[in-house]
């Protein structure tokens, strides 16, 4: 057994020629993993390695979610990966979803919570920045108390922090409110609400802060379709989370909670032109990022705050990121600007990129959500590009820019209009790229090849039917790349590397335990047949 097992793993560890086996005398024991529900990439701020980061899952399916060898020790790989399944029997849909949070904590950091929901098997993929507590745009934070069901019991309120880029948020949680989780269960106990606001110092930064980049593609709460709508103007944006100390979320409050935003007197009202003024009603958006879907609810109003000032109040009752702006319906469809250019043939693929602008009737750059709409291109012969979410009743051409700021302007199209214009650029100086250097990579086949006679091989028998692996350059700080996953009894796979290159690599039975690590191996040969003996073979052939 010991044997097999080692000349199993020299096959996963890639086609490497050692002049020794690393693993020789030594009994590898795997288990099979578990297919991955989610996978999460952390981006750990500097200072900070994952192995001080505290994994736990918390919410309503908390128990449904383990690790792939099935347990319960969530921790991150050494490049701030977490891999997560679900437990056995356990199959999410839309009628009765899987749902969790995904906590990561340390000393060091912002409480990082991700609410998760599954409805199918497909692997979902997150990256989440985390962040450090010396930063200066931290949430702000409030602490308070909740009964045994749930009941708030002293009115909560957090303020965000005056700054010249955002408007100053305050969030009032009242007494007597019941809070739920999305599922309907109680969350109290001792409770904690923060509240992250975007930066709206201007349209465009509120935009890069929100999903959509300033576009909202939303729905009543009935579920009605509203539109796709791009935002003008941003009185204030806010995202709110309440949680206990077992990291339960909460969604829903049986009392409204008061949001206002404190309004920059110079702010206009885009509709009349004016500045705003008493009585002024702002659209009211939510976000959920959990199903990923815009809202828009019941707007607030601009009112005059105790000391005078203007402000824009709200109620709401659950939980998201909150968005009270003036926005327009702009277009979902728009055309397509197809290239034809001298970039074909032996230079097909070989364009420079260059700068491109929409603009409109008048020669004036076309603005979405507070920006240009511009962007780095190249033209390659029969390429093209699509421009969405513009205002309705416009015509629009593109522009292009030469490396010596000489213009070009495509035929003039309906901005809502989906169909296709061709761009013909070849007037534009021709200056290919240089050709990319020879693909010096080889298709190396791996195979292990049993001896079992006229029978075959009883994958049973086997001691694990599934393999991980990784490669890089050896001795390289580069990315881990993953080899093809090596499935029993599927007994060969196909990587694309370089001959007499020497690789480290690092491999395990799944992907979060690659905990056996091998360098400074070199690939000699494209074909690489690992044959076992008939006695070999035998623990592992049908009778």
């Amino acid at each position: 057994m010991k044997r097999f097992l080692s000349i199993v793993f020299v096959l996963v560890a890639t086609f490497l020629d050692a002049c020794r086996n690393p693993v020789e005398n030594v009994e590898l024991k795997f288990k099979d993993p578990l297919a991955v529900a989610v996978q999460v990439k952390y981006n750990i701020p500097a200072g900070l390695t994952p192995d001080q980061l505290t994994i736990k899952i918390a919410g309503p399916d908390a128990d449904k979610v383990v690790t792939t060898l099935n347990t319960r020790k969530f921790k991150l790989t050494s490049d701030g990966k977490l891999f997560l399944c679900l437990a056995p029997s356990t199959t999410p849909s839309s009628s009765d979803p899987v749902r969790f949070n995904v906590v990561a904590l340390s000393d060091k950091l912002v409480d990082n919570i991700q609410p998760v929901q599954l409805e199918n098997t497909k692997q979902r993929n997150l990256t989440i920045p985390l962040l450090s507590k010396q930063g200066n745009n931290l949430p702000a934070q409030q602490s308070f108390k909740g009964n045994d069901n749930g009941t708030v019991q002293t009115t909560a309120t957090v303020q965000t922090k005056t700054q010249a880029n955002v408007s100053q948020a305050t969030i009032s949680v009242p007494q007597g409110s019941e809070i739920r989780d999305i599922v309907g269960n109680p969350v109290g106990g001792s409770l904690t609400i923060t509240a992250d606001p975007i930066n709206n110092s201007t349209t465009a930064k509120a935009a890069a802060d929100m999903p959509g980049n300033g576009i909202i593609n939303a729905s009543t709460p009935a579920g009605a379709y509203v539109g796709n709508q791009q935002i003008l103007a941003v009185a204030g944006g806010v995202y709110i989370t309440v949680y206990n100390d077992a990291y339960q979320l909460a969604k829903t409050f049986s009392k409204p909670i008061q949001i206002a935003f404190a309004l920059n007197t110079q702010m206009k009202n885009p509709r009349t032109g004016k500045a705003i003024q008493v009585g002024d009603a702002i659209p009211l958006f939510s976000f959920d990022e959990v199903t990923n879907r815009w809202t828009q609810e019941q707007p607030g109003k601009v009112q005059r705050s105790a000391s005078g000032s203007l402000e824009y109040v709200a109620s709401i009752s659950h939980l998201s990121l909150w968005v009270a702006a003036f926005t327009e319906e702009v277009c979902e469809e728009g055309p397509t600007f197809k290239f034809s250019s001298k970039y074909t043939g032996e230079y097909s693929g070989r364009s420079p990129e260059y700068r491109f602008e929409v603009i409109d009737q008048t020669g004036n750059v076309v603005q979405r959500a507070g920006g240009d709409v511009s962007f780095w291109r190249s033209i390659n012969d029969g390429t093209s590009v699509r421009v969405t979410n513009l205002k309705k009743d416009m015509k629009v051409r593109l522009r292009l820019y030469d490396k010596e700021s000489k213009t070009y302007v495509s035929p003039e199209i309906d901005a809502c209009s989906n169909t296709e214009v061709l761009f013909d650029v070849k007037a534009v100086p021709f200056t290919p790229l240089p050709k990319p250097a020879p693909d010096n990579r080889k298709e190396v086949t791996i195979s292990l090849v049993f001896n079992c006679g006229n029978q075959s091989v009883d994958p049973d028998k086997l001691p694990f039917k599934v393999l991980y692996a990784q490669y890089r350059a050896s001795g390289s700080q580069d990315d881990w790349k993953d080899l093809p996953t090596l499935r029993w009894p599927t007994l060969s796979t196909k990587v694309l590397v370089e001959l007499n290159k020497a690789y480290d690599l690092r491999a395990g039975s799944a992907p979060d335990h690659l905990d056996l690590e091998y360098n400074n191996y070199k690939v000699t040969s494209t074909n690489w047949p690992i044959k076992l003996t008939a006695e070999e073979s035998k623990p592992y052939c049908k009778p």
